[in-house]
């Protein structure tokens, strides 16, 4: 479909309603009730999408008026501006999950917390990694998530997609993963459905992996105060937060922002008032600090919504 001149997001809403029956466009939403950092501004245009027909629809529709929109999973690994949102945000609520044989098979919505238990309850093991990475499954695949030694890659058999006019079917040879990244790490298309592989277990086992690595996360992570998990990526031979606390940052605040005193790789949100300016600022002077110090430029992990 060729685009057309684009046109006013009023005007947008307007051809949505007419074209989508019963489609709820919602104006009462705030990046601060949906991201893990708790900081953000409201959101003027908010859909939750449960049906994949909606989405294709939507997207095709945005790509015919140039609309800009953005995709929001579990907001698990976002850092969004204190500012209105102005651009349509597409809240992925494709939550289906099914099992056959050794095969998970789930929408991209998913929790990870919902694919761990329900790994366990199939007697299927290979995500025990992942357990109490507060994302969905959609995030983990676009940017390869991974801990304890695990990836997200070690366990795609394959991926369902959509450019917004065709749904497409990509296997794990061909999903370029790398550190932190993937064949969606930098275009538009959104990842509708996954497939992974795993190998059978006893559920007592893989139960019991859970639970060390979520008390390991307990202990090294500061899991009880609004973050959006680790900063920055790992830099060629080194350590982001190794780096952090050599260069005398460790517990530095900016505001209501403060680098975790339990972990320098996150900042979080300790005060529950911290905003968008102050983390950036803080994110600004790590990443000043560190090259001065090291001659290393750090990379954000998370994701920067202005």
């Amino acid at each position: 479909m060729q685009k057309t001149n684009k046109i006013t997001m009023p005007k947008f809403i307007k051809i949505l309603k007419s074209q989508i029956s019963n489609i709820e466009v919602k104006s009462d939403k705030s990046f601060k009730d949906l991201t893990t950092f708790k900081i953000g501004g409201k959101i003027k245009y908010f859909i939750e999408i449960k049906e994949v027909n909606i989405l294709l629809k939507i997207l095709n529709l945005a790509n015919k008026y140039s609309i800009r929109y953005f995709i929001l999973g579990q907001g698990s690994n976002l850092l969004a501006s204190d500012k209105v949102c102005k651009i349509l945000i597409l809240k992925i609520s494709l939550n289906n999950i099914v099992v056959r044989k050794n095969k998970i098979i789930c929408g991209s919505g998913v929790s990870l917390f919902k694919l761990n238990h329900f790994a366990i309850k199939n007697n299927l093991t290979g995500l025990e990694w992942s357990y109490g990475i507060p994302g969905s499954v959609g995030g983990a695949v676009k940017m390869n998530a991974g801990s304890f030694g695990g990836e997200i890659k070690n366990v795609v058999d394959c991926v369902y997609y959509t450019d917004g006019y065709k749904i497409y079917k990509k296997q794990k040879s061909s999903l370029e993963f790398d550190y932190r990244k993937s064949f969606f790490t930098n275009n538009n298309f959104v990842i509708l459905k996954v497939i992974f592989c795993l190998e059978k277990s006893e559920s007592s086992i893989i139960e019991k992996l859970c639970f060390d690595n979520y008390e390991k996360r307990r202990k090294m992570q500061p899991y009880n105060m609004p973050s959006a998990g680790s900063v920055f990526k790992r830099p060629l031979n080194a350590f982001a937060p190794v780096l952090i606390q050599r260069s005398k940052l460790k517990g530095v605040a900016c505001g209501g922002a403060k680098i975790s005193s339990k972990h320098c790789g996150f900042i979080v949100n300790e005060s529950g008032q911290a905003t968008f300016k102050q983390v950036f600022k803080l994110i600004a002077k790590i990443k000043k600090t560190v090259l001065k110090k090291f001659d290393i430029i750090l990379e954000e992990e998370i994701i920067i919504l202005r």
